[in-house]
């Protein structure tokens, strides 16, 4: 049976709110969608007999959970494959696009391409982002309009004495793109940091490999730095 036949709307559902809120337990997306644990269970096992979804002893990815008492609950991701289904139809015609920039522009092609996609966004993005705003305030903002443009999404903060903030994009609509040409996630780094006023640091993409593209978001004002590779 193929992936479309799969796919249920319910599944489809819990899929998609892995991919956004995931590395996330059973009984977490139980309470998330009202239902009994047993009937969770269900939708989670076919999907991970799909491949589309992953069971970890240990969250793969983002800041670990306080440890209670007993063994630590199993906790879900999305696969490559199921980032795949997700992926636009136009993944491919974007791919090519790309690919005649770089054949009769080459690299500085891609990064004029590239920062003219990041100026746009931004554009897009300042209106709901006011410089004076507080930085968690615009943080947010960032991640709402992040979510309605595709990327999926969400900020966490983190513990210890910089208290710094990592944002998270669970999807990426150029993902594919990126693999071959990262000039588009360093451009996306130079805009958020713009947007922000502060460094913000790429410590993963997707594109590379990550399970998510996270960006650690630094409270002290200065220019951004990006370090994935």
């Amino acid at each position: 049976m193929g992936v479309m036949e799969l796919m249920t709307e319910a599944r489809e559902r819990v899929a998609r709110e892995i991919l956004t809120h995931g590395p996330i337990s059973a009984s977490e997306l139980a309470k998330s969608f009202k239902v009994s644990g047993v009937a969770m269970r269900r939708l989670l096992d076919a999907l991970v007999a799909a491949e589309l979804i992953q069971g970890y002893e240990q969250a793969p990815y983002g800041p670990a959970k306080p440890k209670g008492r007993g063994r630590p609950a199993r906790v879900f991701s999305v696969t490559e494959k199921g980032r795949d289904y997700f992926e636009s139809d136009y993944d491919k015609i974007a791919n090519d696009a790309v690919d005649y920039i770089s054949q009769i522009a080459g690299k500085e092609g891609i990064r004029e391409f590239a920062a003219l996609r990041a100026n746009k966004l931004a554009q897009k993005f300042s209106k709901f982002i006011k410089a004076s705003d507080p930085l968690e305030k615009k943080v947010l903002a960032l991640k709402e309009q992040l979510s309605r443009e595709g990327f999926l999404a969400s900020v966490q903060n983190e513990m210890g004495p910089t208290q710094t903030l990592l944002l998270c994009q669970h999807h990426c609509p150029v993902g594919h793109v990126a693999t071959e040409h990262p000039e588009l996630c360093d451009a996306e780094t130079a805009m958020f940091s713009s947007l922000l006023g502060v460094s913000v640091t790429r410590l993963s993409t997707m594109a590379t490999g990550g399970e998510v593209c996270t960006s650690l978001i630094s409270k002290s004002t200065s220019k951004a730095q990006k370090i994935a590779h």
